[in-house]
This record gives structure tokens, sequence and C-alpha cells, in this order.
């Protein structure tokens, strides 16, 4: 099945109510379905699931998956972007380690619930963060670097957002999960730090679509980001309130839905 087809059947899906006070072993086991084949490195192009059970419990394993691809590809980043000799200065060298660290220790969280439970870990891609040569910099010059590591951080807190709405009927895991989104906020407002420190013009946050210097498809890091409707309500001035079109779309973090994060990592998986 093509992965476009799967995301659209995804984004579909809806989840049965679980019992909240079920641990995570439990649930998981409970999920009617395990991945029987993963045809392709990016996980979610090649999961195959039950197609009955998909209308209700996959959910969970689904967005374990979708969050597990994140931060395989953000591991892999910092890991290639850490062995070049000079690409990032010494004094910022940790910093990135840790970030690193952290990645590594969402992974094998994840991982660790996929294993007990007898579905299938996704295995972890070849990657090329050049886009296929649409950012032939990345791993050569710093601010080219910061520049992507700064694209993929957003787009990871946003990608953990729509697995948060995923976990929606169990708190055990959508707690966990929002811990680590707190996390790659964190990150993500590290590397906006250093961004700024190199004279980039920018927020500590998400600020309309911030497509800086990002080319084609990659822009998928922002899209819809400039949303200034909530519960379709208008945002911009609201209630007589001074509230600019750039404040309005601060006020929000905005999802990246399943098919948007297709298109945002495809042309960094070889």
């Amino acid at each position: 099945m093509k992965l476009t087809d799967i995301l659209k059947e995804l984004e579909q899906v809806q989840s049965e109510a679980f019992e909240e006070k079920a641990d995570r072993r439990h649930i998981l086991r409970n999920l009617g379905f395990k991945v029987a084949k993963i045809a392709s490195p990016f996980a979610i192009a090649g999961l195959t699931v039950n197609k009955v059970a998909a209308k209700t419990t996959d959910i969970l394993a689904e967005a374990i998956v979708f969050m597990l691809n994140m931060s395989y590809m953000q591991a892999d980043f910092y890991k290639q972007a850490l062995a070049v000799g000079g690409l990032i200065p010494d004094s910022q060298k940790g910093g990135f380690q840790k970030i690193l660290k952290d990645k590594n220790a969402h992974i094998a969280y994840w991982i660790s619930h996929l294993n007990k439970t007898g579905n299938v870990v996704p295995t972890v891609p070849a990657y090329d963060f050049t886009g296929k040569g649409t950012l032939p910099k990345t791993l050569s010059d710093y601010k080219a670097f910061l520049t992507l590591a700064h694209a993929i951080e957003d787009a990871g807190v946003r990608m953990y957002l729509t697995g948060i709405d995923m976990l929606i009927s169990n708190k055990a895991f959508r707690s966990d999960a929002m811990n680590m989104a707190t996390v790659n906020a964190r990150h993500a407002a590290h590397v906006r730090l250093l961004r700024r420190n190199t004279g980039v013009d920018m927020m500590p946050w998400v600020s309309g679509t911030e497509a800086y210097s990002l080319v084609g498809e990659i822009k998928k890091a922002y899209q819809n980001e400039d949303n200034t409707n909530q519960l379709k309500v208008s945002t911009v001035g609201i209630n007589g309130f001074d509230i600019s079109f750039n404040a309005a779309t601060e006020a929000f973090d905005e999802k990246m839905g399943l098919a948007d994060a297709e298109i945002f990592m495809r042309p960094f998986i070889v």
C-alpha cells in the first residue's frame, strides 16, 4: 500500500475507549493487531495493519510508530552532524550531545513498549540531510546546519502534538508523550537561540509560517502555522484587543498531520 494511502486511512481512524487504569503493556497487548511487515525503511510507509481492527484499536501503536519515526530522524541528524569535524563549534557541542541523548532516550522508551507487546519495531532508515541535494551545505556549514535543525525541531514538536491526540484514549501513554513533547520544545528553543546568535531575526517561538531559507517541500515544517482561527473564531484583534496577526499565530501551537509529516520527512529518506 502506498504511504499516502495509509496516511489517509490513518487520518480516519478513531480510537475506542480504554480503561485509563490499565497498564501500558496490557493496553498494547489488547490492540488487536501486530505490525505484519515492514516493507520500507520508513516505518509508516511499510506498515501493514489488520483492516478490521484499524478502525478501532490500532491507533495507539500507530501513534507510537509515528513519533518513533520522527525521533529516529532527529537522532540520526545530530549523530551525523556531531561526527563531522569542525561543523559544530566546540562551545556548542555539549548542548547538541545532550539533545542527542534525549532523542535516544525517547527512542529507547518507545521501542521498549513495542518489544514488550510483540509489535514489530521499525528499522532506522538511511538519511540524507542534504534533502537529496536541495540543502547541500547542511553538514558542511554551521548556519545551514542550524537552519535544518530549527525546522526539524519545530516539526518534531508539531508531530508529537499529533501523536498526543492519537493517544487520547489512554492517560498513561498520553502523559509520557506530553513530557517528551516538552523536552522537544526545549530543544527547539535552544536551536532558535543559537540561530538568533548568528544574526537571524526570529522569535524564541514559532511566528507565522517561518519558512526561513527553506525550499520546496521542506517548508512543510511550518504548514498551517500561520493559522489565526481557533474554534472557527479569528483571534486577530479578538474582543477589541490589539492582537496582531503574528501575535495570534504565536498564541497556539499547530499540529502537523500525518500527510504533512510524510511530505516533510520524505526528502531526507534515502
